[in-house]
């Protein structure tokens, strides 16, 4: 993509956007949509990642002229005006890229305050942007921003070629070094088969991706103006790399941390470390550590694997070459420990607030979870971060536990849990305040309340979710050998269940003599959730029926 040398999670970002774009060619989902945004994401942080070594490197290049115009050697001073025209080109070249970005990012409306992306599959508008007025405009190029697009990156690598052939005057047929980043298919243009029927998301990607294929080729050029700067003065007998863990054992989301070093003796030998993972180089230049993050993700069963690494370190010769010493290692990631705490852990209640505390002490104050769940809306507590609230609505649930540390997502471990429903409460009936236990007769005028009693487990565990209300109770009389008449009506709108709802006999019973059998009917027993919401509890008719006899 640039020509150049990428790096391995460059090479791996390049061949996500391949894959994407033909998927995209398949299917315009959701998942898709999101896929180009986090892909998105990732090149602009690679693209970020470039522009700061190549803004360091040039510093370093810098200060090394001034260095040696301050001690009368001026020879390399061409070299800082050639990296001035270096970055005013990559920086116009960049800045046309954003503002085409920015636009982009209107279309995609935006939202200026959490930065999220509310039509990241709009076609029509984004068609427009890049084609114009008309895609039949200069022989089927359009007449937007995609034939301005291509001038200006292909641009950059032609003036990019034309930087080394001009330095290298003596090389008449020097062949182009990087090639153009923007090519017409087989029979086709570029404008309009790049953008016709992609999604916006797709194309603010693309831009993403150009960006770092431009810093890749300001990279390169700075790597070869680099090299142009006074040869080393000492000699170099051996050189043996030394790789020195920290230790062989990480948890999962920690970093691997190994200490590389060139056994060798020169206090004017500055070593070149690269690797797979954070260099970070020693006072005095000879040494460097190296963080790899350990990788989450481990096969059934497993609570450990193996994660490889590599590095390379470049020494400078005394013939203005570089040796490169090769380093190769792994080390053992181990599955951290998922501690969970709750009221019951075992089994979640179905349509109910089950708050869940995740802790993985192995990641100490570098946990950051992040908690999702199958068929369920998971509620972060605004008090712990560690504590989640799981609402499940299927008959399982999978809740999977992972943690943003060290500025990446890692997956720790799916625990699947068992989805049972709430117990049943009870319905009681109480007469003057004496519990009816449904053999004594009551008295015919009695003052009775229907009340709901939750199970005495559950209301312990979830008492948010063990709230109660009865819509409305029928008083009905057996008068004779017909169906029962009725003789009042009740409500229960409004009413706590759990205290219940008070039915007076008073006159309703009128002449019915003792032995009468009378009948509460209950309409509907809804219980209320933690989150105010009623649910209709599974009550068969027959049992929403509460029978006594009057004395």
């Amino acid at each position: 993509m640039a020509g150049g040398n990428l790096s391995p999670r460059q090479k791996m970002i390049n061949m996500m956007y391949l894959v994407l774009t033909a998927l995209l060619a398949l299917n315009v989902s959701a998942e898709i949509l999101e896929a180009f945004n986090s892909l998105r994401e990732s090149l602009r942080e690679s693209y970020e990642s470039v522009s700061v070594k190549n803004e360091e490197t040039k510093s370093s290049i810098n200060s090394k002229v001034d260095e040696e115009v301050g001690q009368g050697n001026s020879k390399n001073l061409i070299v800082k005006t050639q990296l001035q025209q270096l970055s005013e080109k990559t920086r116009t070249s960049v800045k046309h890229i954003e503002d085409i970005l920015n636009e982009l990012s209107e279309i995609a409306e935006k939202d200026k305050e959490t930065g999220e992306f509310h039509a990241m599959g709009e076609l029509e508008n984004n068609f427009r942007l890049w084609m114009g007025n008309g895609e039949e405009k200069n022989s089927g190029r359009g007449d937007g921003e995609a034939i301005k697009l291509k001038e200006n990156i292909n641009g950059y690598v032609d003036w990019a070629n034309k930087f080394l052939k001009d330095d290298n005057p003596n090389a008449p047929n020097m062949k182009d070094r990087f090639e153009h980043l923007a090519t017409d298919p087989k029979g086709k243009k570029w404008e309009y088969s790049t953008f016709h029927g992609k999604p916006v998301i797709a194309d603010m990607a693309m831009l993403e991706k150009f960006k770092s294929d431009i810093v890749n080729i300001e990279g390169e050029l700075i790597g070869y103006l680099k090299a142009k700067l006074g040869a080393v003065t000492f000699k170099i007998d051996s050189l043996i790399p030394v790789d020195a863990p920290f230790s062989q054992v990480v948890a999962a989301g920690m970093y691997f941390e190994t200490k590389l070093y060139v056994a060798m003796s020169s206090k004017e030998i500055k070593p070149e470390f690269s690797g797979s993972g954070q260099i970070t180089n020693e006072p005095g230049g000879n040494s460097a550590t190296m963080k790899i993050l350990a990788s989450g993700g481990f096969e059934s069963g497993k609570n450990e694997k193996e994660q490889s690494y590599s590095a390379r370190i470049k020494v400078p010769k005394t013939d203005g070459t570089m040796a490169e010493l090769k380093v190769e290692g792994k080390f053992k990631v181990r599955k951290p420990e998922v501690v969970i705490s709750s009221a019951s852990v075992q089994n979640l209640y179905w349509n109910c607030g089950n708050a869940l505390n995740f802790e993985v002490p192995a990641l100490g104050d570098l946990y950051d979870p992040r908690i999702s769940a199958s068929e369920a809306e998971v509620l972060p507590s605004s008090n712990n971060k560690k504590t989640f609230t799981i609402v499940p609505r299927g008959k399982t649930c999978i809740v999977s536990v992972a943690s943003l540390t060290n500025g990446q997502n890692i997956k720790i471990d799916d625990i699947k849990y068992k989805v049972i429903k709430p117990p049943r409460p009870n319905i009681e009936l109480l007469y003057n305040n004496i519990l009816y236990n449904g053999a004594a007769p009551i008295p015919k005028k009695s003052d009775c309340l229907v009340r709901i009693k939750a199970d005495g487990d559950f209301l312990a565990a979830l008492p948010k979710d063990a709230r109660y209300a009865i819509t409305k109770i029928e008083l009905l009389v057996g008068r004779g050998l017909g169906a029962p008449q009725k003789a009042g009506d009740f409500s229960g709108d409004g009413v706590d269940g759990t205290k219940g709802v008070r039915v007076e006999l008073g006159k309703k019973l009128g002449d019915d003599s003792p032995g009468t059998r009378i009948y509460f009917k209950i309409d509907k027993v809804l219980r209320i959730n933690f989150q105010n919401k009623k649910v209709e509890e599974d009550f068969a008719d027959k049992d929403l029926y509460v029978s006594a006899v009057i004395k």
